[in-house]
């Protein structure tokens, strides 16, 4: 079985809705980063594979962040919508859903993909160095490649 994992942004610290949920719950940005992650990661566990659940998840993502307000402050942010009995994460499809998984590994592959082929371009420019070729223009003399082809 394939471990379960979450994107997370590497910026997420520095968000506009970050800074808006400390403020309403009275903690620290790095506090409210680390019950983020823990929200998410149960959220994609528990989750339809929409973002939406059963609005009894309120008191799950209160017991979860140890929080009476981080459920509000989700809502506050706009990262949390309540429609009748059920709640909905916003932009869940965007970050967390099986096939926003699969684009970020994709993404990672084709990374790794293009710098091995910048280290292949290297190498091979390394191994021209003792090549030589006639120089047709200046009477035949053997010249030889130069070493960044």
């Amino acid at each position: 079985m394939p471990a379960e994992w979450i994107k997370i942004e590497n910026h997420l610290h520095e968000k506009l809705e970050v800074a808006m949920i400390a403020e309403h719950t009275g903690l620290e940005v790095d506090s409210v980063v680390g019950k983020l992650i823990r929200v998410w990661a149960w959220l994609s566990r528990n989750c339809y594979g929409d973002g939406v659940t059963d609005v009894t998840a309120m008191r799950v993502i209160r017991e979860i962040t140890r929080s009476d307000t981080f459920d509000e402050a989700l809502i506050k942010a706009g990262w949390l919508t309540v429609k009748g009995d059920k709640i909905a994460f916003t932009n869940f499809d965007r970050h967390n859903s099986q096939t926003a998984k699969e684009r970020a590994l994709a993404s990672a592959r084709m990374a790794k993909k293009r710098s091995s082929e910048n280290v292949t371009l290297a190498l091979r420019s390394g191994r021209n160095t003792g090549v030589t070729r006639i120089d047709k223009k200046k009477g035949g003399e053997a010249t030889p490649y130069p070493s960044c082809i």
